[in-house]
């Protein structure tokens, strides 16, 4: 088996995208020559190049002038004809409102501090799939497209975001396009006094843990699956070093799912009765309650409480408790080694097969499953 010599040349440093390549390096005894695109590798020569465009115009001319295979992992430079392996930016979006909407949220906005394609990509998504299911076309509040805005400007950018959540009705989702933007998202919304997630909800890509973990409020984040897109690029770069054709369309790599914390950790709504009522039972989720004990601390009749949740939410009571149940559920499973049997316990199912019962039909997978899948990402 022949050893190809292949060049990994980006215009920024990825590090979730080199496990990804270094893997499939290591299985093909490639040799890597890496460079982060500061300097150009002047005198190398091999068999095939990965690469990543963006706006360096002397990385661009090295790549054309070599004239051996390459494979593009971003979705930037489409003008450049090149095989390419990305992530699916309109399916992240779409991803993300899930999500939200999930959670109860009806109004929302899409926030990034950059216009190029990628951003555009998650922006349409997210609004599409928001729009489809509620009627409310969330706003796109893009700071680069603002007169005289300046991304290294953090004070000009806080003012403005302020400005803008001020108009939104509230609970708001908010949905950015990476961490780095969803975290200063935070800080504008907890300068100007709003609640997260009760008041705002903010959805960050990445998982970046050193960005996410690290803020006042941990932020929820869409798992972009970098790895796997450094690792099928490498493929597509095998397969096109010896000789086979390149795909007609670029190759996209869906992202895997969302990793949960307190930032979208909520069930939204304005409501003050509803908002009591999801109190009431997030209190008392390890307990034997139902819709009569909720009707009883709301001072209702239970059809009076039934009907008013069904005219203002839209669902009933009983399948709201089971919403909060399950979400409990699912953060119990990912961050906690808990057996199901406790989960159970904890989450007022009777027992663990009735909770394997209700995750079936919701989730369609058993707990397990859905731990053995959530934990694999991580």
């Amino acid at each position: 088996m022949r050893n190809f010599h292949v060049l990994v040349l980006m215009d920024w440093y990825d590090h979730p995208m080199r496990v990804g390549i270094g893997r499939y390096a290591a299985e093909q005894n490639w040799y890597l020559t890496v460079s982060d695109g500061c300097r150009l590798p002047k005198g190398w020569s091999g068999d095939g190049m990965l690469v990543m465009l963006n706006a360096r115009a002397d990385i661009i001319r090295y790549v054309r002038h070599q004239q051996i295979p390459c494979v593009d992992f971003g979705a930037y430079r489409l003008d450049i004809p090149l095989a390419r392996v990305c992530g699916d930016h309109r399916l992240i979006g779409r991803v993300a409102a899930d999500h939200l909407l999930e959670r109860g949220y009806r109004h929302a906005a899409y926030f990034s501090t950059g216009s190029q394609r990628p951003e555009e990509l998650r922006g349409e998504g997210f609004c599409e799939r928001f729009t489809e299911q509620t009627g409310h076309v969330p706003k796109r509040l893009i700071w680069a497209k603002c007169p005289g805005s300046e991304i290294d400007d953090w004070q000009a950018l806080n003012r403005w975001l302020k400005r803008e959540l001020h108009a939104f009705p509230k609970p708001l989702a908010l949905f950015c396009y990476c961490d780095y933007d969803a975290a200063k998202a935070e800080t504008a919304c907890l300068e100007a006094g709003y609640h997260i997630p009760d008041d705002v909800a903010i959805l960050g890509v990445d998982n970046d843990v050193l960005v996410c973990e690290n803020l006042r409020i941990p932020i929820s984040s869409v798992r972009h699956n970098r790895i796997r897109i450094g690792y099928e690029g490498s493929a597509l770069l095998h397969k096109l070093m010896r000789g086979g054709t390149p795909p007609a369309s670029p190759i996209l790599i869906p992202p895997c799912g969302i990793e949960l914390r307190t930032s979208t950790d909520g069930f939204a709504t304005a409501d003050p009765l509803i908002r009591s009522v999801v109190q009431f039972f997030r209190q008392n989720l390890g307990k034997s309650i139902g819709v009569s004990d909720a009707a009883a601390a709301a001072g209702l009749l239970r059809h009076q409480l039934e009907d008013y949740f069904t005219r203002v939410l839209g669902q009933t009571v009983y399948a709201t408790l089971t919403r909060l149940r399950m979400f409990e559920v699912k953060r119990l499973l990912t961050l906690t080694d808990l057996p199901v049997k406790e989960i159970a316990t904890q989450t007022g199912f009777c027992h663990a097969q009735h909770l394997n019962n209700a995750f079936m039909r919701l989730e369609h997978c058993t707990p397990v499953a859905y731990r053995k899948r959530e934990r694999g990402h991580k």
